[in-house]
């Protein structure tokens, strides 16, 4: 299975690209992480927030009279959470899967760092691949630390190139290799490290009232919207938007987020429900993945749920998903894989007696973009088809 996804490449650059992203909403004055899927080309709808967990180690929340405090960051090499109160910075991996590197106990921000800043930290952003933390505050000024206790300072502060303040947000994008800043008003600000501009000040397509925006996080898996830009969200309280769609539709961040943060995992439909499982033979089968889900990860893999010890499953694969398996509960998987030329279907088993199987699918080599869909199945006697499926969902090389 090495090769599974390149071999598909040339079928997948054929096809508009698939949505498959996550994000990750922080509440510092809760302490609380949530984790969305925004609305996607085949589920465009907003969706509830996917979970919501409490943040761990739990940081103090940020003084009186500090404005738009704390900020969250996803490194996307280990996929590991990063999250600051404005004082203090910590890491945690998602409970979705295991992080591929250490975890950074709590790290308090140092007098030379704020002060470099000209006050408590409101936006960070980590270049993973460099192992470079940005940080901004409100006066918009942006230094580099490596994330190790001390913090010790590798990009010397620079303002930002525009008259910006207050700033509540900063977002890294390694495609451009350049950062971004959001002030309270929703205004983002794109430049490179050291502060050269790497365009005009940006405002969003469409008026959006509501509370002062927390923080900006861009897609990083090559997703287009319908002005062909790459989404651009914002955070303003309990909602969440694409600042450069003038059509999108405002969905729930759950608990009211100072911080965002692009995660690379797949886009599932349905997004929270599970397809009906197989009548008296247990649950039915389910589809997740085992890692983050980024060009390069070698230990990426597939797993199918839900199974009977010892049992088996079929994993199966494709560029085109639409409604094609119905008959197993339309209602609650309304969209599937079919038999189409390029569909790739792999036996799985015997499964452990937690009832999983993996199957590992390595991103190493894979492009940024490149995608398949992915849907699982088991035999099962008592559904017309005989057989119970997972739901759908999309597996995408994502960047950082």
């Amino acid at each position: 299975m090495r090769h599974l996804l390149p071999g598909l490449l040339a079928g997948s650059l054929l096809l508009a690209a698939a949505d498959a992203q996550r994000l990750v909403s922080f509440d510092p004055l809760g302490g609380l992480v949530t984790e969305l899927q925004p609305p996607t080309a085949l589920l465009p709808v907003p969706n509830p927030p996917i979970v919501t967990y409490p943040s761990a180690p739990l940081l103090p929340p940020p003084g009186p009279g500090v404005p738009t405090p704390g900020d969250a960051t996803f490194d996307n090499v280990v996929g590991l959470i990063w999250y600051t109160n404005g004082f203090l910075l910590s890491s945690m991996p998602s409970p979705t899967f295991p992080a591929l590197g250490p975890i950074v106990p709590v790290i308090p921000i140092p007098p030379p760092v704020m002060g470099a800043i000209g006050g408590p930290v409101t936006g960070i952003a980590i270049d993973p691949v460099a192992g470079i933390m940005y940080m901004v505050s409100i006066p918009g000024i942006v230094v580099g630390v490596a994330p190790v206790p001390g913090l010790p300072i590798v990009v010397p502060p620079f303002p930002l190139p525009f008259p910006a303040p207050p700033i509540s947000g900063l977002e890294w994008d390694g495609a451009t290799g350049t950062l971004w800043a959001v002030d309270v008003a929703g205004v983002a600000y794109n430049f490179f490290p050291g502060g050269l501009p790497a365009g005009p000040p940006l405002a969003p397509v469409a008026p959006f009232v509501g509370p002062p925006v927390g923080d900006i996080a861009i897609d990083k898996i090559g997703t287009v919207n319908p002005l062909g830009l790459r989404p651009l969200y914002l955070v303003s309280g309990p909602m969440v938007f694409d600042m450069r769609n003038p059509a999108a539709i405002p969905f729930p961040a759950g608990p009211p987020g100072e911080g965002l943060a692009f995660m690379n995992d797949p886009a599932a439909v349905p997004a929270l429900a599970g397809c009906e499982g197989c009548a008296g033979a247990g649950p039915g089968p389910t589809a997740y993945t085992t890692s983050v889900m980024s060009t390069g990860n070698a230990v990426f893999a597939v797993g199918m749920g839900g199974l009977p010890p010892l049992g088996f499953g079929i994993f199966a694969f494709d560029v085109v998903a639409g409604p094609f398996i119905p008959i197993n509960g339309p209602l609650a998987c309304p969209l599937g894989l079919g038999l189409t030329p390029t569909l790739i279907l792999v036996i799985g088993g015997p499964a452990g007696p937690g009832g999983t199987i993996v199957l590992p699918v390595s991103l190493a080599g894979v492009p940024v973009g490149t995608f398949l869909h992915n849907q699982n199945l088991t035999f099962c006697a008592a559904q017309p088809s005989g057989f119970a499926f997972s739901r759908l969902q999309t597996i995408t090389a994502g960047g950082f």
